[in-house]
């Protein structure tokens, strides 16, 4: 998939419907005026606005909670989750943050575009990296 980071200050994303039904295309128009057009099909979009790893992690945590039941799991003990998405060896960007009270969800668009983006700690000690130092 060509990954589209719908919620983009940058790019402007139209997502078009063809009239065949073969599916559309997503034409991303850059700031100096650069137009592309990608198959509807291959493209995921999502509710970030740069596709970096920490907004990958952040996109993650939401998709990964959206899919447990944040009420079990606090039940269960668990009050935070962490996710790490890793770019390259030795290049991790890890999200961690506790699980929503009961009632409330997590909104990743939300979360993105309302918060600053907090500072990743960069993991150090991945296998990858020992690998490398030696």
């Amino acid at each position: 998939y060509f990954l589209v980071p719908m919620l983009s200050d940058v790019l402007t994303i139209v997502v078009g419907e063809d009239e065949d039904n073969t599916g559309g295309s997503v034409t991303i128009t850059t700031e100096d005026s650069s137009r592309f057009v990608f198959p509807r099909q291959d493209c995921m979009l999502l509710p970030i606005m740069h596709t970096t790893a920490e907004e990958f992690a952040i996109y993650i945590y939401g998709d990964i909670l959206d899919g447990l039941d944040a009420d079990y799991l606090l039940k269960r003990g668990v009050r935070a989750m962490e996710v790490t998405v890793s770019e390259a060896v030795g290049q991790d960007a890890i999200f961690r943050t506790p699980i929503p009270a009961s009632g409330k969800c997590f909104d990743v668009a939300s979360y993105i575009s309302k918060e600053d983006i907090p500072e990743m700690q960069c993991a150090t000690d991945t296998e990858g990296v020992e690998i490398r130092n030696r």
